[in-house]
């Protein structure tokens, strides 16, 4: 059974949310959108020491588009639903039997609330199982399967890559003083804080003087550190496709290798080594005071790994942390890591007035070709722009250069704005309009008047429904861009470029065609733009100022 949304109101910054869950989630999104309130509402419904939580008034939302005003009810709904056909007859889900629900697919689901009202300046808070329209089940038993939810399938919250850091274990082995309700034997709780003290020996050493740290300790460790996996969850995958060609996925492979078996790698070095033996560690140290049972299949959250991480350091982390067979939830402002991370897998978190809005990329959105397209040219290569609020679509390397700096001449920080200038004639237009509409991204696309960039034009214009023209696209009235600068005061400008004297007739072309020869294209545009004085900006052409202010306009939300 696995996690498969999440549907919440009311709760602390958010006002409406509803989110599915893939057996990898990658959450992206500006501060204050509502990741962290997100991950605290699945944090307090699965909690890994079964306690109930009871919700206080600062947990309730705060409209304040309706003046500061404070909601009285909030709701945290959970949907569960099979791996595969028949998994509800497992022992440990049979207590769920009255409270399956029937799907259209073959699978069943369970659909989990927690619910809190005021009332009467009272917090009463309801948990409850729901059927198919949403209605309470009855059930006397609804505490004790919420509990049982819990244990089967806790949320392990590891913060960020500070919380690697070694603490003191105390005598317990679960570095919080507290006793484990759900250990098995005071002598296997025992042997486990052996274990992880050693473990922290280990680690503590490899910070402080690695060159004292021999390969046999570091194996030693490492099969200590294997004990304790061993102990919380089992190397095991949710499903597995058999029908899937493997062949060129070696990450996928059909029979994956315990990600254990990294640490063991002769290329791994003893820095990498630490991080994944701290990662680990982290997450054993993070599962509450409670030990996780045998029957447990928890739910990673991981936020912000890249903290303090080296980027080298971070991708043999995440290539740790992709191999570890549960639902993991990852958050991050990291380009290098949504790099990297399946491109379905990222949802892209904006706050609107009425609600967060999650938006995402669908698995059959993009054509393989597509995808591929949109992997090298914009996240290999400009990994920020799944960031950016506005994209700005031009043909060539010009226009990105010359958009840049003539943005910074009007006084526009284009990156403090969140619009990134993407380049699309190599990734092709289409895939880059359906990314920017699949993760809530504006764009304007702005063409050559040459056949090319008339082509574009109708290419955007077929897609752009109710959308006014003006809003999305502006063609350039000249061939292409040196043309349309050279008609609008950068002809002494392309004539010294050229070598050719102000008086001599010469066909714009022929003079344009002269420079671009005598000179790269980036030389050019940043010619002109040394051209343009910097105290006048009316000297950059009116259409380009509107260009500019347009892009920043639907970056900052305005229509």
């Amino acid at each position: 059974m696995q996690l498969n949304r999440i549907e919440v109101s009311g709760f602390r910054g958010i006002k409406r949310l509803s989110l599915t869950f893939d057996e990898l989630t990658v959450l992206i999104g500006e501060n204050a959108w509502g990741k962290s309130s997100l991950l605290d509402a699945l944090s307090i419904a699965l909690s890994p020491d079964t306690k109930f939580y009871n919700f206080k008034f600062s947990d309730f939302h705060v409209d304040y588009t309706a003046g500061h005003t404070k909601m009285t009810q909030l709701q945290i709904v959970l949907h569960w639903k099979e791996d595969y056909p028949g998994e509800y007859k497992l022992r440990k889900y049979k207590c769920f039997a009255p409270l399956w629900v029937e799907g259209n697919d073959d699978i069943k689901h369970l659909y989990y609330q927690l619910d809190s009202i005021v009332k009467d300046d009272k917090i009463i808070n309801h948990r409850a199982f729901l059927n198919q329209n949403g209605q309470v089940i009855d059930c006397d038993d609804n505490d004790k399967l919420a509990r049982q939810l819990m244990i089967l399938h806790p949320i392990v919250r590891i913060r960020d890559a500070r919380r690697l850091r070694t603490e003191p274990v105390s005598s317990n082995g679960n570095g919080n003083g507290h006793s484990n309700g759900n250990g098995n034997g005071d002598k296997e709780k025992t042997e486990n804080a052996r274990i992880q003290r050693r473990l922290e020996n280990t680690c503590e050493r490899l910070m402080t003087r690695p060159g004292h740290v021999s390969p046999e300790e570091i194996k030693s460790s490492i099969n200590a550190l294997r004990t304790l996996v061993d102990h919380y969850f089992a190397f095991t995958p949710h499903n597995r496709s058999k029908d899937f060609n493997r062949a060129h996925f070696p990450v996928k492979a059909q029979y994956a290798v315990n990600p254990l078996e990294q640490l063991t790698q002769p290329q791994m070095t003893k820095q990498g080594r630490l991080v994944l033996m701290g990662l680990l560690n982290a997450f054993i140290r993070a599962r509450g005071p409670v030990e996780l049972k045998r029957i447990s299949r928890p739910i990673m959250i991981l936020e912000d790994p890249e903290g303090r991480l080296h980027p080298t350091i971070l991708h043999q982390a995440w290539s740790f942390i992709m191999n570890m067979p549960m639902q993991k939830i990852l958050t991050t402002n990291s380009p290098d890591l949504t790099s990297v991370v399946p491109l379905h897998t990222i949802k892209k978190l904006i706050r609107e007035p009425d609600r967060t809005h999650v938006y995402s990329i669908l698995p059959k959105r993009l054509s393989r070709d597509e995808e591929r397209r949109v992997t090298f040219h914009v996240r290999l290569h400009r990994p920020n722009a799944l960031f950016a609020r506005a994209w700005l679509l031009v043909e060539g390397e010009t226009e990105v250069w010359l958009f840049n700096e003539f943005a910074r001449i009007c006084g526009y920080n284009l990156a403090a704005e969140g619009v990134q200038i993407i380049e699309f004639a190599q990734s092709g237009l289409k895939p880059l309009i359906k990314v920017a509409r699949s993760l809530g991204i504006e764009w304007h696309l702005v063409a050559d008047g040459d056949l090319a960039g008339r082509k574009y034009a109708d290419t955007v214009r077929n897609l752009l429904g109710t959308e006014a023209e003006r809003h999305r696209l502006t063609v350039l009235p000249n061939r292409d861009i040196e043309h349309f600068l050279f008609n609008n005061g950068y002809e002494p400008l392309f004539r010294r470029l050229a070598n050719i004297p102000h008086d001599s007739q010469v066909p714009p072309k022929k003079i344009i065609l002269r420079a671009l020869k005598r000179h790269a294209k980036p030389d050019v545009a940043l010619a002109m733009v040394e051209y343009t004085d910097e105290d006048n900006i009316e000297e950059i052409p009116l259409l380009l100022r509107w260009i500019l202010k347009r892009i920043v306009a639907m970056s900052r939300g305005v229509s």
